[in-house]
């Protein structure tokens, strides 16, 4: 088996449909793909054999001061593994390859939000040094905490 982890091309966009259902969330996966195709976001895809298994991105600005400062602190967005492939440390491969390339660029900081609920997440970005709460709340989709990583 031949693993990989590339940079999506916005033209092979649409093969992330292999990794998660793009349908359920039309409105975001829009604004997604926009971030993609301005260079705002930077979308990194594990591959086994050539297939999308897992992703992580990493966004550059949004309106949000708690998740990205201007040449020191990058966003995390959407690491998701296929439910067939997890528990077999990609989401790990990938959020390190994040690392090393926010680092590559500059980049200070590494902020990340992740849900409450979500256990398997909150440890990994806990074990990967995520270790500054930013900020904990609650929005339409449960509580949620922002973390920060000092790269």
């Amino acid at each position: 088996m031949d693993h990989k982890i590339i940079e999506l091309k916005p033209s092979d966009y649409e093969k992330c449909g292999n990794i998660r259902d793009m349908q359920r969330h039309s409105d975001l996966e829009a604004q997604l793909y926009q971030r993609l195709l301005t260079g705002n976001q930077t979308t990194f895809v594990y591959t086994v054999d050539s297939a999308f298994v897992g992703e992580i991105s990493l966004v550059r600005e949004t309106d949000d001061p708690d998740y990205t400062i201007p040449g020191r602190r990058i966003y995390v967005s959407r690491l998701i593994v296929k439910d067939t492939y997890r528990r077999q440390g990609i989401g790990r491969q990938l959020l390190g390859h994040a690392v090393e390339i926010a680092k590559q660029a500059g980049f200070c900081e590494l902020s990340v939000g992740v849900d409450l609920d979500n256990y398997a997440a909150v440890r990994l970005y806990v074990q990967a040094g995520f270790d500054r709460i930013l900020f904990a709340g609650e929005d339409a989709y449960g509580r949620y905490l922002k973390l920060l990583k000092t790269l």
